[in-house]
């Protein structure tokens, strides 16, 4: 009988040297994310940059033209300026990014699973970094001109440098376990949570001295940033001044785990800076500095704290049911119309985070009797889980975990494998249900309601419709709304938007229905009353336009767009108009 192809693989795997395992792992990786990119190039979500992608790339341009900049960082500085010099190399390319990050993922498989063999098997090493490679989130991730691709990238490096320093605690693994740490920082700040933990870690498995080299690579790294910072803004921030501002937003009496800019509107990270910063002089009454703006905002959020307890407890709890859950929670880009456009991602997809973490549980409770040596592991999941819950979710907040989870799943289905095989004795076949009853629970658990968001392919298309708007893309923006009305017709802000592009199109009746539309949705809608009313006095219909000019005024006084309407309502009456 001719072997099935189950078996014939792990014959390869079996004969395969670790170099040919390496080449195929990259090989895999880097196929299935160069494919997902060509099947993304010609849509409208990869030729357009939204949100923090296109701050990212006004940022890394900047930066080409003075490297060192003149204020403290806000934001996490690796990205943009890995952007920088691979503008500098390629020029603005978005597709030459995404394949530089395609590359990146391959190379993450392949250190995963290096790492995977050192702290467990040769088997399970491949299984790590084949999941990886086939990992839904990851793919979706290197489509993006954002963080979370170079965070799992620096992530199996550190992973990788602390298997090697485990199995021979030579200085230059020690030296490249600090590097990767100290650059993961700069991408995530919250990595630096790990720092004393890998500190101890170290310490305790080789000896104080073994510190010192992993010390010095993360200050090589992250000491030039912290002087940087200090001479541009007078303040030594080891990375950004964000830390009090991203605190707040996790923990303030309107949080809810997901993420509220300060001002209505306003979730650029440009944007954010400017309003935390005026928010805190405005009620701190005078100038201040980066270091007391962070201290204003993460004392609103600890004074909020003290005072509620059991309310701070209660959003605690659900922000960490938020991180374990099988949602990919978005930011700007919505993973939903990129699965739409890609069968490659449809299909990866089918690995998602609620697939990875019941494993990984049963990977940890496998390798539970090592815990001396793999504990580690289990820690640093803990530790980026806990660290991430504190502020708000998003999916790339979780990006970190990701290879965690893949080393420990590949372990948790390791274990199942040798107990199915040996479930004819009575302790195996206990064991296999204990562990399937934990898989069965965490799947469960990572399913629950709570982290899936109102009308996401809607949004998409909305945010979509705004950026292309302000880049003067008028009929690709009237698209991108009519998909968001399509998706969604209670989208209120999008029929306004939609009204607003077809009356300056000159088609009056579209945009009086679409105001008509979002009225009926929400009555005080300031802008919608406004622009219906500029429809209704170019058509002519002015006692209907004043009505909804006195509606938007009464809504909002202030609102200058209102008041200009009516004077011209007013001097076309005076002049006799109709």
């Amino acid at each position: 009988m001719s072997a099935g192809p189950i078996d014939r693989a792990r014959a390869w795997l079996l004969r395969a040297s670790d170099r040919q395992l390496a080449l195929g792992l990259f090989a895999l990786a880097f196929l299935v994310r160069a494919v997902y990119v060509a099947e993304i190039g010609d849509t409208d979500f990869a030729r357009v940059l939204v949100g923090d992608a296109s701050a990212y790339d006004a940022w890394a341009r900047a930066i080409q033209n003075d490297w060192i900049g003149h204020e403290v960082f806000y934001q996490a500085p690796l990205y943009p300026y890995f952007l920088a010099v691979l503008y500098a190399i390629f020029g603005p390319s978005f597709l030459a990014v995404r394949l530089v990050q395609a590359a990146l993922g391959g190379a993450a498989c392949v250190l995963l699973a290096g790492a995977g063999r050192r702290f467990f098997s040769r088997g399970v090493g491949c299984g790590a970094g084949l999941l990886l490679a086939l990992y839904g989130p990851a793919v979706f991730f290197t489509g993006l001109v954002h963080k979370p691709a170079l965070d799992i990238f620096l992530t199996t490096a550190l992973i990788y440098a602390l298997a090697r320093a485990d199995e021979a605690p030579r200085r230059r693994w020690l030296l490249l376990a600090g590097l990767a740490l100290g650059a993961l920082a700069l991408t995530r700040e919250n990595a630096l949570a790990w720092l004393p933990l890998l500190a101890v870690w170290l310490a305790w498995r080789h000896g104080v001295r073994s510190l010192g080299p992993f010390l010095l690579g993360a200050a090589l790294v992250l000491g030039p940033v912290a002087a940087r910072n200090a001479a541009v803004g007078g303040e030594p921030f080891i990375t950004t001044s964000q830390a009090g501002v991203n605190f707040y937003f996790g923990n303030n009496p309107d949080a809810d785990g997901r993420y509220t800019p300060l001002r209505f509107g306003r979730g650029s990270f440009a944007q954010e800076r400017e309003d935390a910063i005026d928010l805190a002089e405005h009620a701190e009454g005078r100038k201040l500095t980066p270091g007391e703006v962070s201290r204003y905002w993460s004392g609103r959020a600890w004074s909020w704290i003290s005072g509620h307890p059991g309310a701070w407890l209660k959003l605690f709890a659900r922000k960490w049911m938020l991180v374990w859950n099988d949602h990919e929670i978005p930011d700007s880009d919505e993973p939903l119309v990129y699965r739409d456009a890609s069968w490659v991602l449809r299909a990866t997809w089918l690995l998602s985070f609620g697939v990875l973490c019941p494993l990984a549980l049963v990977g940890l409770v496998a390798t539970w009797p090592e815990r001396r040596r793999l504990g580690v592991l289990a820690l640093m999941l803990l530790v980026s889980a806990t660290s991430a819950a504190l502020f708000v979710i998003f999916a790339r907040y979780r990006a970190p975990m990701i290879p965690l989870l893949a080393l420990l799943a590949s372990a948790g289905a390791a274990r199942l494998a040798v107990l199915a095989r040996e479930r004819a004795t009575p302790a195996a076949r206990t064991s296999l249900l204990v562990c399937l009853g934990l898989v069965v629970a965490a799947a469960v658990a990572s399913r629950l309601p709570g982290a899936e968001g109102e009308r996401p392919r809607a949004m998409a298309y909305y945010n979509l419709g705004v950026t292309l708007e302000a880049a003067g893309e008028a009929a690709r923006a009237m698209g991108s709304y009519r998909a968001a009305v399509a998706d969604d017709p209670a989208f209120e802000e999008a029929h306004v938007n939609l009204g607003g592009l077809l009356a300056r199109g000159g088609d009056l009746e579209g945009a009086i229905a679409q105001e008509t539309l979002a009225l009926r949705l929400n009555p005080e809608d300031a802008t919608a009353h406004t622009v219906l009313a500029n429809a209704l006095l170019q058509s002519g219909r002015l006692d209907e336009a004043e009505l909804h000019y006195r509606a938007a005024l009464r809504i909002d006084p202030e609102l200058s767009s209102a008041q200009d309407g009516l004077a011209v309502l007013r001097d076309r009456r005076a002049r006799g108009g109709n």
